[in-house]
C-alpha cells in the first residue's frame, strides 16, 4: 500500500514538475513540429528513462546532496549558461526540409543528452523527497516512486507532442516563428536563473 501511495505522489509531482516551459520539454516540443510525433515520442523516451536513472542516483546519495544544501546554488549556476546556449541555439536555427528522415535512434540519444544536462532535476527530487520525508533507506519503495516519476514524466512529455503536431498541423506563423519562441522562452528561464542565483 505504501509504495502504491508514493507512486501516484511521485507521477503527480513529476506530472506539475515537467508541464511548465523548460529544457526538455520545449524540445520535445520543437522535435513534434519539424520531425513528428514518432521522432519525439522516442526522444522522450530517452529523457524520461534518463531522468529515472538520475533519480536512483539522488536515492542512493540523498544523505550527501541533503547536507550540502550549497550544491543546490551551484547547480542554477550552471544551468544559466545551458539555458542561454539553448536560447541562441533556437534564435539561430532554422527547420530543415528532410529532418523527418532522421533514424529513430537519433532522437533517443538526443533525449538522454538533453535530459542528462538538466541539472535541475536534483534540487527538484532533492526538495519534494525532503518534504515527503521518504524512507530513503526502504530500497523497496525505489521502484514504485522511480516508476511514478518516468511515468508522470513521459506523460507530460505527450501534452506537448500533442502540442506540437496540432502546430505543425496548423502551420503558418507557429512553424515559422517557433524557433524564435523557444528562444524567447529559454532567455527568460536563464534571467531566472540569474535572479535566484544572486539572491
Amino acid at each position: 500500500m505504501e509504495g502504491f501511495w508514493f507512486f501516484w505522489v511521485a507521477f503527480g509531482l513529476s506530472l506539475m514538475g515537467s508541464l511548465p516551459f523548460g529544457m526538455i520539454n520545449l524540445n520535445i516540443l520543437s522535435a513534434a513540429v519539424y520531425r513528428g510525433r514518432t521522432a519525439a515520442m522516442i526522444m522522450g523516451l530517452g529523457a524520461v528513462l534518463t531522468e529515472g536513472c538520475q533519480l536512483v542516483l539522488i536515492l542512493a546519495g540523498y544523505d550527501l546532496l541533503s547536507d550540502n544544501p550549497g550544491i543546490e546554488r551551484w547547480l542554477r549556476a550552471i544551468a544559466l549558461p545551458l539555458f542561454l546556449g539553448l536560447a541562441v541555439y533556437f534564435f539561430m536555427s532554422r527547420p530543415k526540409a528532410d529532418v523527418r528522415e532522421e533514424q529513430n535512434g537519433i532522437p533517443f540519444w538526443k533525449g538522454v543528452g538533453l535530459s542528462m544536462i538538466n541539472i535541475l532535476v536534483y534540487p527538484f527530487w532533492l526538495f519534494w523527497l525532503t518534504w515527503l520525508d521518504f524512507p530513503v533507506e526502504n530500497k523497496m519503495l525505489w521502484t514504485a516512486f522511480i516508476g511514478g516519476a518516468v511515468g508522470g514524466a513521459y506523460f507530460s512529455l505527450m501534452a506537448f507532442i500533442l502540442m506540437g503536431h496540432v502546430i505543425a498541423r496548423k502551420g503558418g506563423i507557429w512553424t515559422r516563428h517557433l524557433n524564435r519562441f523557444i528562444a524567447l522562452v529559454f532567455t527568460g528561464l536563464a534571467l531566472m536563473e540569474l535572479f535566484r542565483w544572486i539572491w
